[in-house]
C-alpha cells in the first residue's frame, strides 16, 4: 500500500499584470534554464524572505526588464501544483513604470491583448488573466422594472461598462466595448470578448464557491471581510459613486458596482 505523500510547502510568487493606456498587458517568455523554459507568462518572480509582494515584484520587475514599477495594487491569488513545484502566485495590477522594457534574461516578451496574445505556448491561466484584466472597473446591477434602458445609460455616462441586469426585461443596446448580460450570464459579442460568468457573493468563502463553479468574477453585495485576502477571481466592491474607484482597487477590489 503506497503512503501519502504531503502537501508540498507552495512558494510564494509575485505576478505583474502591466497595463498600458490602451489595455494591452505585458508579457514575457521563461528564460532558459529555468522550468517550463520558451513557454509565456506574465513577469515576476519568487518572494525573498522579508519581503512583501509588492517588494518582491518591484525587485523582480527591474532585474528581469529594467523597468522601475510605479505603486501596484493586489487583485488576485491562485493556488497552482507544477511537476517542479507548489505555488501560490500574487497577482498585483500596475498602471505606471518608468523606462522601456529590455531583455535582461534574453527572453522574448510584448504587450498583448486578450485574442491576439503569443502565438507560443502558455502557462495554465494566462488567457483567462488576459480576459480579467480587461473586465471594465466600473460595473452596474440594474434592478428588474420600469426604465431599464434609461438606468443603463445612466450609468453608463457614470463610467459602467459592465451591466448586470436582473429580471426577465429585454436586454437594450449598451456602448460598444461595454458588456451586458441578465443575472450574471454575459454573452460573448467579439473573439476578445468571450462569454463570462459572474455571482454575487457575501464573503470571501463564496468567492472561493463561485471561482470553483466557474465563475470570472464576483459582485460583492457587502465589503465586509472579502479583500481581506486575495481572492481567487476578480471582485467589485459596492460604491455609491465611480469616484470611490481608486481606493476600492488600491484595496484589492477589480473595481466598483453602483446600484441603479
Amino acid at each position: 500500500m503506497s503512503e501519502e505523500r504531503p502537501e508540498r510547502a507552495p512558494v510564494e510568487v509575485a505576478v505583474g499584470i502591466l497595463i498600458r493606456k490602451d489595455g494591452a498587458i505585458l508579457m514575457g517568455s521563461r528564460p532558459e534554464g529555468k522550468p517550463y523554459a520558451g513557454w509565456w507568462e506574465f513577469p515576476g518572480g519568487k518572494l525573498e524572505p522579508g519581503e512583501s509582494a509588492e517588494e518582491a515584484l518591484r525587485r523582480e520587475l527591474s532585474e528581469e526588464l529594467d523597468l522601475r514599477i510605479g505603486p501596484s495594487s493586489p487583485w488576485i491569488s491562485e493556488l497552482l501544483d507544477y511537476p517542479h513545484a507548489r505555488v501560490r502566485l500574487h497577482f498585483r495590477r500596475c498602471w505606471s513604470w518608468e523606462g522601456e522594457p529590455r531583455a535582461m534574461e534574453r527572453q522574448s516578451f510584448g504587450f498583448y491583448r486578450r485574442g491576439s496574445l503569443p502565438s507560443g505556448k502558455l502557462l495554465p491561466m494566462d488567457d483567462r488573466i488576459a480576459a480579467w484584466a480587461g473586465l471594465p472597473a466600473v460595473a452596474a446591477v440594474i434592478r428588474a422594472g420600469a426604465g431599464v434602458g434609461e438606468r443603463i445609460r445612466s450609468a453608463a455616462e457614470e463610467g459602467a461598462g459592465l451591466f448586470w441586469v436582473e429580471g426577465d426585461d429585454e436586454l437594450p443596446e449598451v456602448p460598444s466595448g461595454s458588456r451586458i448580460g441578465r443575472n450574471g450570464i454575459f454573452p460573448g459579442v467579439s473573439p476578445d470578448m468571450p462569454p463570462l460568468k459572474g455571482a454575487m457573493a457575501g464573503s470571501l468563502a463564496e468567492i472561493r464557491e463561485a471561482a470553483a463553479s466557474g465563475s470570472d468574477f464576483a459582485i460583492l453585495r457587502a465589503e465586509a471581510e472579502a479583500l481581506e485576502a486575495e481572492p481567487p477571481i476578480p471582485a467589485y466592491v459596492p460604491a455609491r459613486s465611480a469616484g470611490e474607484l481608486h481606493k476600492a482597487v488600491a484595496r484589492g477590489a477589480h473595481g466598483v458596482w453602483l446600484l441603479r
